[in-house]
């Protein structure tokens, strides 16, 4: 059941997000043609190019977020969530769909807005002075990583998407936990919003001083970074399982409302 709910999620959504790209890629290339001519020759139509580009990148991004918190109020919290939840699907799977795909489009949105942008920007030759420049680095990060450097690339992904999950989920608790009030709905899953993100941080700067109290004498600095590897390494490492159990509690809090305290009334 869960694939079909990413099936329509993904349908519903979209349907909005495949026409922002196009239009995105499209007006990136025809920006990119209008400078290749010359800006001076067509100095209107460049301009306008290049407001609409903007116009849309700024919207993809903005569309994305809106969507985002759109499809969890709408489908789990308004008069749709007396259909969705009567399927039989168990909470869970409706909130795990919807993060899966919000991920899935925030992704997908960087890398079009980065399509888009090496299509203004690259010249002639570039693409293969990136390609070496690339080489390059990775050539020099190996002698010095050796090996490891493919466990810090994983690490630094994971924590990537780890903290891409804990910023939407903390919105759809935030969200949730303000529909327990009868009244002024938006303004307590804001005040929820500032609340869940102070306890939050409190509790990442109390984690962030455990090796500062239990290893006084180490200090970083770019001389000794990569002799540090495997501090960093732990390091990173916590900072994953942190935003893990962060993420876990988001989730759980959301996945306990709609199971449990719901009132779509």
């Amino acid at each position: 059941m869960l694939s079909k709910l990413l099936k329509y999620e993904l349908k519903a959504t979209g349907r909005i997000f495949l026409p922002l790209f196009l239009a995105l890629l499209m007006f990136a290339g025809i920006t990119r043609l209008i400078y290749s001519i010359g800006p001076e020759k067509w100095d209107a139509p460049a301009s306008i190019s290049m407001a609409i580009y903007i116009i849309i990148m700024v919207g993809m991004f903005v569309m994305t977020f809106i969507m985002m918190i759109q499809r969890f109020y709408k489908n789990l919290l308004s008069d749709e969530g007396y259909l969705m939840l009567t399927l039989p699907v168990k909470p869970w799977k409706h909130i795990l769909s919807k993060l899966l795909v919000s991920m899935l489009w925030m992704v997908t949105s960087g890398i079009a807005a980065l399509i888009s942008i090496l299509i203004i920007t690259l010249e002639k030759g570039d693409i293969t002075k990136i390609v070496v420049g690339l080489l390059t680095v990775y050539d020099q990060v190996y002698e010095q990583l050796g090996a490891s450097m493919y466990l810090l690339s994983v690490e630094i992904i994971i924590g990537v998407l780890i903290s891409l999950a804990s910023g939407i989920l903390i919105l759809y608790a935030s969200i949730a936990l303000g529909h327990l009030f009868s009244k002024h709905r938006m303004l307590a899953s804001f005040g929820a919003f500032i609340a869940l993100s102070t306890l939050s941080q409190i509790l990442f700067t109390l984690i962030g001083l455990i090796p500062e109290a239990y290893f006084p004498d180490i200090h970083i600095s770019s001389n000794d970074f990569i002799g540090m590897q495997h501090l960093i390494q732990w390091v990173i490492a916590g900072g994953i399982i942190f935003t893990g159990l962060l993420s876990a509690a988001y989730f759980a809090i959301t996945n306990f409302i709609l199971s449990k305290r719901l009132n779509l009334e």
